[in-house]
């Protein structure tokens, strides 16, 4: 008898969860999507945009010996690649920190994360940036000094 109780509980949750399903589920049409990229993003994020402000969403391509130049950015960052090689070397704790990311790896910057990225490969190099908490201004980067630790 407890066997066929609890199968019936089922039989009813399942019912419930089909039809309730059904009921929100809809359609789209007349849109196609287009993947500008893929990527997975190692760092654990969270992000707080803040009133009045933006996100922006850029691709850069990079020519080999291409770089950003120092700098920060007023909020956080995420970097995705879409080809090539980008060379990030950060400086944390007055050290330089050096890493390299391919196609479909991604990072995430701090603001206060004083950084400069590369392209020191031989094929030109092409990522998408997502800047948050960008003001009215537009300004996505700060230029900061070479730390010269580098």
């Amino acid at each position: 008898m407890r066997g066929k109780k609890w199968l019936g509980i089922a039989m009813i949750v399942t019912s419930l969860t089909t039809v309730v399903g059904v009921a929100v589920a809809t359609t789209g049409s007349g849109f196609t999507v287009t993947p500008i990229v893929s990527a997975e993003v190692a760092d654990r994020i969270r992000i707080t945009q803040g009133e009045e402000k933006s996100t922006v969403v850029a691709d850069f391509t990079f020519e080999p010996g291409g770089t950003t130049g120092w700098h920060t950015h007023p909020g956080p960052t995420m970097v995705l690649v879409k080809e090539g090689e980008f060379t990030l070397h950060r400086i944390k704790n007055g050290e330089c920190r050096t890493k390299t990311y391919g196609p479909g790896e991604a990072f995430v910057e701090r603001p206060s994360s004083v950084h400069v990225g590369s392209n020191e490969g031989d094929t030109p190099t092409r990522v998408v940036a997502v800047f948050f908490r960008i003001a009215d201004d537009g300004v996505t980067r700060i230029d900061q000094p070479d730390p010269g630790v580098c």
